[in-house]
């Protein structure tokens, strides 16, 4: 209930923006960048576990998303449900990356404690290394599974807009994330009896 009134809200906030665009205002580039960059590239990052090439990803991706913008007609604009659709750019940026390059990734560093407060060193050291297992395992997941997971939970996407920028139907995108939570905890498993057997 709480994630319709949030994305019903970012609705009114996608239309305002996507209105904006429409009219030719001037600073509603701008405003769709910063808006935007950050979960772009943690999702870029996720996938391609290389911040420069995240950066190159989402940089190439909001150039093209705003090279688009000027080819279309004024109704189009107004209709495009704007995260979805950059979600969907940045993905095909970042899938043409892996399927290029077909090189090892560098991993990310660890996040901080959820409140962003610094952890012991023993706390940090479990977290850093239940993060650097967790990404491990999602690096061997399928590219469909990795995504859809990648997608909503490093992303924090709903399901409908992950349908949108994967072009998934809604059922296939709660399939492929159940299936990829569920390789996950598998994989992560193994994983701890591998350290402790």
């Amino acid at each position: 209930m709480e994630a319709d009134v949030e994305t019903g809200k970012e609705a009114g906030e996608r239309d305002k923006l996507a209105a904006r665009l429409a009219d030719g205002d001037p600073t509603a580039p701008r405003d769709l960048v910063q808006k935007h960059y950050a979960e772009l590239y943690r999702y870029a990052a996720s996938m391609l576990r290389d911040r420069a090439a995240a950066e190159d990803a989402v940089q190439a991706a909001l150039e093209k998303a705003l090279i688009s913008l000027g080819s279309y007609p004024e109704t189009r604009i107004r209709t495009l449900s704007l995260r979805a659709w950059l979600y969907r750019i940045t993905l095909n940026v970042v899938r043409n990356k892996v399927r290029d390059a077909r090189r090892e990734v560098l991993v990310p560093e660890a996040p901080e404690s959820q409140h962003g407060r610094m952890q012991s060193a023993s706390d940090a050291h479990h977290n850093r290394e239940a993060w650097l297992d967790t990404l491990a395992a999602l690096e061997r997941l399928p590219e469909k599974q990795r995504t859809a997971v990648s997608l909503r939970y490093l992303s924090d996407l709903p399901y409908a807009e992950i349908s949108e920028a994967t072009g998934w139907p809604d059922g296939t995108a709660k399939t492929l994330v159940r299936r990829g939570v569920a390789r996950l905890r598998v994989l992560l498993l193994d994983t701890q009896r591998k350290d402790f057997g």
